[in-house]
């Protein structure tokens, strides 16, 4: 590992909840702080041990749109990084403070205030992902490109899967055009993917962590953020349809004419689809909203005045623990309201591990799937309190950190933006083993010959054999 870079701000960390717990006890490992330099703000007392443990002065404090400027002028000056790993706070309002006082912004995903997610006023757009990240896109072009740097969604997923998107691409490069150049500019990354003949990339997450204690009856458990995941649940299943496509399918809905990205009429956390990974193969996951699957898709398209020359299908399977997909089904069939009982599995995790990574398909070569496989064995040794989901999100967020610190005046930024091996360097000891591999799995395996689907042989990676359901106008 290398020696921490000097940093003479304070860092803010706004929010301590699994992720930030165990982001803390690495921060001094990659930024050389003063020894008061290190702050939390937590509108909860969760973590407060950890946080004075590793010596950050904890307060209490409850950021509202109605005292946010008042409480972060305490706290922050120019030059301090804010590292923003709470739910229910606006990432949009916290950017624009940052971006007028000078300081640093980090988040690992972008957070609206309270009542947008789960709110049935709303329309099933304005509860979507795709709007809450296309106002962070029109105010980092309002601020513009040398305003203070702020790095958005940069987590595990979104956030480090994109970097794993660029170094599949390289290694499919390596296998089939061995000849051509690395890339550099956006354009050019997009030109390789179209040459490879991706056609479509899935954000492909199995976690198999398990406790000794199962779920009961009424009980929620996860190996993250409850709140977090549930919104995500409750949200619109999302994903960017690419030039694979034949069209729109029933039940879907453009975003906007042109735009590429799809939301359907049923959330995510009932929304099914198949992938496939190292360990196991295939899997069926809960095909649900988060911004790669716009950002990744975005990166890598060509377009002319007739629209999309070249995009690729882009989606998040997702398959959690599996006390958390019990958890999923109750509180669908509970009519979507919460179990009275919440657990988030840590200290009391006996086995598993978080299989995370991108799974490049279409190609000379089927389909490749590069990503970390950490097991809760592995991320004991890092942090004893962190699980094998906590640490690679807050992998995610240390590298977006060291990476603002080292770039300050690159104004908002995702992480399909950002140097993909500068990244990685600092989150890769974190990450377990992290691996590539071929496989000659299709989503069509196993399926018409039980039972009559609606499938097209000629082109596996069509999202009509993806879904392992059918969703419906």
């Amino acid at each position: 590992m290398r020696e921490p870079i000097d940093f003479s701000g304070r860092v803010v960390m706004i929010g301590c909840g699994s992720i930030g717990q165990v982001v803390l006890p690495l921060l001094r490992n990659h930024l050389a702080l003063g020894s008061d330099a290190l702050q939390v703000l937590s509108a909860d007392e969760r973590g407060r041990g950890i946080a004075q443990a590793c010596g950050a002065r904890f307060v209490h404090c409850h950021l509202k749109p109605g005292n946010y400027h008042r409480q972060l002028s305490r706290y922050l000056t120019a030059g301090d990084l804010m590292l923003n790993l709470s739910v229910d706070v606006s990432s949009l309002d916290l950017v624009e403070w940052c971006a007028e006082h000078g300081v640093l912004y980090v988040d690992t995903s972008i957070e609206p205030w309270p009542g947008v997610f789960n709110n049935p006023m709303l329309t099933l757009r304005e509860r979507t992902n795709f709007i809450t990240r296309e106002r962070m896109l029109r105010l980092g072009r309002k601020l513009g490109p040398s305003s203070t740097t702020a790095v958005v969604d940069h987590g595990a997923n979104p956030g480090l899967v994109s970097h794993f998107v660029k170094r599949a691409l390289l290694d499919l490069r390596d296998a089939l055009l061995p000849a051509r150049e690395d890339p550099g500019e956006r354009q050019a990354w997009a030109a390789l993917s179209r040459d490879l003949g991706v056609q479509l990339i899935q954000v492909s997450e199995r976690d198999t962590q398990a406790a000794e204690r199962p779920k009961r009856p009424g009980e929620f458990v996860n190996t993250w953020s409850i709140d977090g995941f549930v919104d995500e649940l409750m949200q619109p299943a999302e994903l960017s349809l690419g030039t694979v496509e034949p069209g729109r399918p029933g039940g879907a809905y453009w975003h906007r004419d042109g735009c590429g990205s799809v939301y359907l009429r049923r959330p995510g956390g009932g929304t099914y689809g198949r992938s496939w990974l190292p360990s196991l193969g295939g899997f069926q996951g809960l095909l649900m909203t988060h911004d790669e699957v716009f950002s990744i898709a975005d990166y890598l398209s060509q377009r002319s005045a007739r629209g999309f020359e070249y995009r690729p299908t882009v989606m998040f399977v997702y398959h959690p623990c599996d006390d958390a997909m019990l958890s999923a089904l109750e509180l669908e069939g509970r009519g979507w309201v919460m179990q009275p009982v919440q657990r988030v599995l840590a200290k009391d995790i006996v086995t598993g591990m978080d299989e995370l990574g991108v799974l490049l398909a279409g190609h000379e070569r089927n389909a490749y799937w590069y990503g970390s496989q950490l097991t809760i064995e592995e991320a004991r040794r890092h942090v004893p309190h962190a699980n094998a989901t906590s640490l690679q999100v807050a992998a995610g967020a240390l590298a977006a950190a060291v990476w603002a610190v080292r770039h300050p005046a690159c104004g908002v930024r995702e992480a399909d933006e950002l140097d993909f091996r500068e990244c990685l360097a600092v989150a890769a000891p974190y990450l377990g083993p992290v691996v590539g591999a071929y496989t000659d799995w299709t989503p069509l395996q196993g399926r018409g010959e039980l039972f009559e689907e609606d499938l097209d042989a000629d082109r596996p990676w069509q999202l009509k054999n993806v879904r392992a359901r059918q969703w419906r106008a």
